[in-house]
């Protein structure tokens, strides 16, 4: 049984490391990163709140969530009245949750109109391969509108 244990811990351990695990300090807390590559990136704007509903870090509004994907080194982690705070690389504050903010970035899989979409799961299983992780269910409710590939971000002024 110690056997079977141990390579389960182990299978588990090497998986873990080829996914894009959350950097936040709540391990329940959907937020996902992946690796930061050189080149161009998608530079449409995106101005709305930063929301967490069911464990969840979203973009957007009622109607038109948006489950971002953050780079790598970026951090979530609560400040001392329980709001959650975006950081980037740097430690500077990008996002604050309930406030309105600005980033670059485009849309990775949208899943509205759905007569003139691709497939929710189609979309979902291909960024699910980029994260090396599955979305959270409880991320993608029906007013969810799709992923967001964050771009450039700058800090949060006061």
């Amino acid at each position: 049984m110690k056997r079977l244990q141990w390579f389960a811990l182990a299978v588990g351990l090497i998986l873990a490391g080829c996914g894009s695990q959350p950097e936040s300090s709540d391990p329940e807390l959907f937020f996902p990163t992946k690796p930061e590559q050189g080149g161009a990136s998608m530079d449409a704007l995106f101005r709305g709140p930063l929301v967490v509903r069911d464990g969840c870090v979203l973009i957007g509004g009622a109607g038109e969530y948006s489950v971002p994907i953050w780079w790598e080194g970026f951090t979530a982690e609560r400040d001392e009245s329980d709001r959650l705070v975006v950081r980037d690389g740097d430690g500077a504050v990008i996002a604050i949750e309930g406030r309105t903010f600005e980033m670059g970035g485009g849309y990775v899989a949208e899943f509205q109109p759905e007569d003139r979409v691709e497939p929710r799961d189609q979309q979902l299983r291909r960024v699910e391969e980029l994260l090396g992780d599955p979305i959270p269910e409880r991320c993608l409710g029906p007013d969810v509108y799709g992923v967001w590939s964050v771009g450039e971000t700058e800090p949060l002024s006061s």
